[in-house]
């Protein structure tokens, strides 16, 4: 059998002796204790709280709950607010009656009557200040009304007692604020200061002797609550309402079995257990000078020293392995402190697990038995479940007691540590926590830095060297535009030399041949205007080539046409032209779109006309999903993409240029059947 205990944590005496209780029973009987510490996880749908005793969380057959020791357990009135929790499986409620639901609890209404009336009938106090625990704890607001009542119900018959009502939280630091400002706001003369718990009233101790030397801060009688072991101790020792913790543990764990073995009338049974109060020298008690009692002094003196001693063993190796945390800088190194300090403390089993998603886990730390266990670390991730059941096949604890304990970074819950630990070291497996939190969070951040580090590294030689490559194409663009510069030039010088000066050659040479003979026929004047014209028409072909005037007259549309036109004429092969774009469409390129998408349409139809072997070319223009696109195709040889020099030539690379001025994308590539395509995509969005 595997039980759950949920409470707050054990660092203070009452949910410590309660938990020895569950403990001690659950060695008797043979059961599997899960301890899980919810010190900062609300009561929230899909919380760890939730989840707990799910299949993938520890295969829990019932829960403990601490109810008495939950900040919030006013939330907690009835069987269906633990059924909204945890569903359908056995709960049993410790400290608190919860209606429905198995409870055990401490009956303290009487005890805390009888202590008020001692304190007003036996020693005549007058002025009160009672400090209660939190405004929504079942138990602070439990006592509190019963010391209202009680006081309110002797006032008729003392007509000078008073009283003053302020709220802790149960701790001492909470008791010694409230009474740092209730002194700071008047002048008070009190009798007895009455504390839902030992804790508080040690508080108001240590305020008042802290305040010693302020003669305006008299000390008087402090009670408590619970008679924790340090309340003996005290000097004076405190009076206080003993409740049977460890009692009322092992009456949990005993009926937590009953409710999974399915006995009947569980909730019929006595449940509570009555509370006793136990007069010591706080309230203004005197004790009997008896021999027995100064031998049962001296033990208990023994017993302070004794335990004075472990106190600053203790607390020297937690600030020893707190500064060595605080030095490390790696996982390797804070595992090394863990598993040469821990030891020390009497901890034998430890573990730290990092959360991965949805509470699987990942192993940071695993002590087992005194030895590291490192073939844990190879794990990528495990149910919370799967590692415990890993962890403890191989422990020499047959029946374990594994405690569960949150690291938080701010509110959000990073990981945990399962651990088993000593009753006396308990208390300051907190500064632990914290010191281990803080040593991952800091070497979390290094690793981060670490990473992000070698990412700027890889982003800027991957950018130095994207402009290496950048700058070099540039350099060779620049190189390819001068290239082509000159070609053009050279191109045009030649066809001026080789046609247009050999027309005008010719012209010359026919009117010098008329001018020495008779008057011209009209033959002949016929066959000279006829190679006038054509040598007209190859200059403006020429200058239209250079520049195509007509591309603001005209548009794109009809330049491209036109340019179909001519070279059909020239070429002699067959064109088609198709315009698929709208007119409002045409109208918002630009003039340096227009200009390069010409230039790639003509140097595309003049590569066809020189090398492509066609009959026949189709030019088409159209749009499609905010692009606009210009074709070329050809049923000719198509293109050799392993080839070079066709490749890496100067038409091809005027193109891409081309393109690559407007933003357009430029591709070159063979038909299904034959020929090749040259296409212009250029992104392009209605206005």
């Amino acid at each position: 059998m595997k039980i759950g205990v949920v409470l707050i944590n054990l660092e203070e005496e009452y949910q410590l002796s309660v938990f020895n209780g569950i403990k001690n029973k659950a060695k008797k009987e043979d059961v599997e204790v899960v301890c899980l510490m919810i010190e900062n996880e609300p009561f929230i749908p899909g919380g760890l709280i939730q989840k707990f005793p799910e299949s993938s969380n520890f295969n829990l057959d019932g829960i403990i709950l601490l109810t008495s020791a939950l900040s919030d357990n006013s939330l907690i009135h009835s069987k269906s607010d633990i059924k909204k929790i945890w569903g359908k499986i056995p709960v049993v409620s410790a400290g608190q009656n919860v209606m429905g639901v198995p409870s055990i609890y401490v009956q303290t209404d009487d005890s805390m009557k009888q202590l008020v009336e001692h304190l007003v009938l036996k020693h005549n106090y007058r002025n009160f200040l009672f400090i209660g625990g939190g405004k929504k704890q079942h138990d602070a607001i439990l006592r509190e009304k019963i010391f209202v009542q009680t006081m309110e119900a002797y006032k008729p018959w003392f007509p000078d007692l008073s009283y003053i009502i302020r709220n802790g939280s149960f701790t001492e630091d909470s008791s010694f604020k409230v009474m740092e400002k209730l002194n700071s706001e008047k002048n008070i003369n009190l009798d007895a200061v009455v504390c839902a718990n030992d804790n508080m009233a040690i508080g108001v101790y240590k305020f008042f002797k802290m305040k010693s030397k302020n003669s305006q801060i008299k000390e008087c009688a402090v009670t408590g609550f619970d008679d924790i072991p340090q309340a003996q101790y005290e000097i004076p020792a405190l009076t206080t309402v003993r409740q049977p913790l460890s009692e009322m543990g092992e009456q949990a764990m005993d009926l937590i079995i009953k409710v999974i073995n399915k006995e009947k009338n569980i909730l019929a049974y006595n449940n509570y257990i009555e509370s006793t109060i136990v007069f010591r020298e706080s309230c203004g008690c005197r004790k009997e000078t008896q021999s027995k009692d100064f031998s049962e002094m001296e033990a208990k003196l023994r017993e302070m020293k004794n335990t004075y001693i472990n106190v600053e063993n203790y607390l020297r190796l937690t600030s020893q392995i707190g500064q060595k945390l605080n030095q490390t800088q790696d996982i390797i190194e804070m595992n090394k402190v863990l598993r040469l300090n821990l030891g020390e403390l009497g901890i034998k089993n430890f573990n730290i697990l990092r959360f991965t998603r949805d509470y699987f886990v990942k192993p940071v730390f695993v002590l087992r038995d005194g030895e590291e266990e490192e073939k844990f670390y190879k794990e990528s991730e495990l149910s919370i479940n799967d590692f415990y059941n890993k962890f403890i096949s191989c422990s020499d604890n047959k029946v374990p007691v594994l405690l569960i304990k949150q690291l938080y970074d701010g509110a959000l819950s990073t990981g945990c540590i399962i651990f088993e630990a000593d009753q006396d070291v308990l208390r300051y497996l907190n500064s632990i926590s914290l010191a281990i939190t803080q040593c991952l969070i800091r070497i979390n951040v290094m690793e981060e830095r670490r990473k992000r580090s070698e990412y700027l590294e890889q982003e800027v030689e991957k950018r130095t060297s994207e402009l290496v490559e950048a700058n070099e194409k540039r350099l060779k663009v620049e190189a390819d535009v001068l290239r082509i510069s000159e070609l053009e030039r050279q191109r045009f010088s030649n066809d001026l030399h080789d046609d247009i000066c050999q027309r005008l050659a010719g012209i010359s040479m026919l009117c010098r041949s008329y001018s020495t003979g008779k008057t011209p026929q009209k033959q002949e004047l016929s066959e000279l205007a006829k190679l006038i014209s054509e040598t007209l028409q190859c200059t403006r072909q020429y200058a239209h080539n250079s520049y195509p005037v007509e591309l603001e007259s005209l548009g794109l549309k009809r330049s491209l046409s036109n340019l179909c036109s001519s070279f059909e004429v020239q070429s002699g092969l067959s064109f088609n032209y198709e315009w698929d774009i709208k007119n409002d469409v045409e109208e918002q390129l630009n003039k340096v779109q227009k200009l390069n998408v010409f230039r790639i349409v003509q140097e595309a139809l003049h590569n066809c006309v020189k090398h492509s072997e066609a009959t026949k070319v189709i030019v088409r223009s159209r749009m499609d999903n905010n692009y606009l696109y210009f074709s070329v195709i050809d049923n000719g040889k198509g293109f050799n993409s392993h080839n070079d020099e066709l490749r890496e030539g100067i038409g091809m690379n005027s193109m891409q240029y081309r393109a690559n001025q407007i933003g357009a994308v430029f591709s070159i590539k063979n038909n299904e059947d034959k020929g090749c395509c040259v296409e212009v995509k250029l992104p392009f969005t209605v206005k």
